[in-house]
């Protein structure tokens, strides 16, 4: 059985206490765990100020709001496909509840914008994006051609776009994601280079191991 990452544990020690949160659908971090987790990814990813950054299938926002927090100056779009988990009102609570934790108004730091896709699009603007990261999101995409060429839609010319996923066969992985939530079948590392190179993309960056999971950057080929 694969070690639980860093990151799912403080979930899973944090979302016991989700009912104190203002904001629904956590999890919550501290601000020292938030550059723990966070700043490696961003540092990973090259992030400068003033990029314009989107965080495609972001649930609540709540992971995006806290990764933004070391961020600045930067135009960030939290994107998901549930209304239902991801809503504006919500995420401005997030973004009051991270200002006030960090001591500073993100709102006036950062510009957020909350958009909602469907299971083949993101709604993003195109050509707009310098940075996109998409966390545990491959296994979830049902139209995964789709949403991948709708994803190098939105890049400007050079940008990267980072996956972080569990994949099979790859950290003690089996072929299907392990939370009991999900269930669905896991990819390995080889097909979804396939995927991603099928669809125009090229690997340029890889972490083997970031807080328990693998982290790929890509640039699209057309670029």
């Amino acid at each position: 059985m694969r070690s639980i990452s860093i990151l799912l544990l403080i979930f899973l020690l944090l979302s016991c206490s989700h009912k104190t949160l203002p904001y629904k659908n956590g999890p919550s971090m501290s601000e020292k765990n938030i550059r723990e987790t966070f700043r490696p990814i961003l540092e990973f990813m090259d992030y400068k100020p003033g990029m314009t950054f989107a965080d495609v299938g972001a649930g609540s926002g709540a992971l995006s709001v806290m990764m933004a927090s070391l961020m600045d100056n930067s135009a960030v779009y939290i994107q998901d496909i549930d209304t239902a988990i991801l809503n504006e009102k919500n995420i401005d609570i997030i973004i009051d509840y991270y200002s006030k934790q960090s001591k500073k108004d993100l709102k006036t730091v950062n510009n957020f914008h909350t958009t909602i896709g469907g299971v083949d699009h993101t709604n993003l603007p195109n050509a707009t994006f310098d940075l996109i990261f998409s966390n545990a999101t491959v296994h979830n995409f049902t139209a995964i051609d789709s949403i991948m060429t709708d994803i190098g839609r939105k890049l400007k010319p050079g940008a990267l776009v980072f996956f972080r996923d569990s994949f099979k066969n790859d950290h003690g992985e089996t072929e299907f994601c392990s939370d009991p939530k999900c269930g669905r079948p896991l990819l390995t590392i080889d097909e979804f280079m396939t995927v991603m190179n099928r669809n125009g993309f090229k690997m340029v960056k890889r972490a083997p191991d970031m807080s328990g999971y693998p982290v790929f950057g890509f640039i699209l080929t057309a670029n």
